[in-house]
Order: structure tokens, then C-alpha cells, then sequence
């Protein structure tokens, strides 16, 4: 009987120890997520400027191009 004790406390101890590192996987992976996103987002923000910056120059350039033509004509 004692055996049969030692025995389930040995097993539920193992259990114990890996959803404990279950959890820690998991706290660790949160974070790097975390430091992704925040990365992600700044890249976005960025690509979001250029292309209004971008856009901008080229409608400028086109009306410029336009007006060329219509003077040309």
C-alpha cells in the first residue's frame, strides 16, 4: 500500500514538473510574441508613411505630367 502511494506521488510530482514547464513555455513564448509585435507594428507604421509619402509624389507627378501633355497639344 505504501508502495502504491509512493508510486502515484512519484507520477504526480512528474505531472506537476512538466505543467510547470508548460507554463513557462508558455510565459517565454508571450513574451517573444510580445517583442514581435512591437516590432511589427513600428515596420507597418513605417511602410504605412512611405506609401502615403509615395503616393502623394506620384500624384503630384502625374497632374505635372498631364498638364506637360495638355500644354504640348
Amino acid at each position: 500500500m505504501a508502495d502504491e502511494h509512493t508510486d502515484l506521488a512519484r507520477v504526480l510530482g512528474r505531472i506537476e514538473g512538466k505543467l510547470d514547464m508548460i507554463v513557462t513555455s508558455q510565459h517565454v513564448q508571450s513574451e517573444r510574441l510580445d517583442a514581435m509585435d512591437s516590432r511589427l507594428r513600428q515596420v507597418e507604421t513605417q511602410a504605412a508613411k512611405a506609401g502615403a509619402l509615395t503616393g502623394g509624389l506620384v500624384a503630384v507627378l502625374t497632374a505635372i505630367v498631364v498638364e506637360w501633355v495638355k500644354r504640348l497639344s
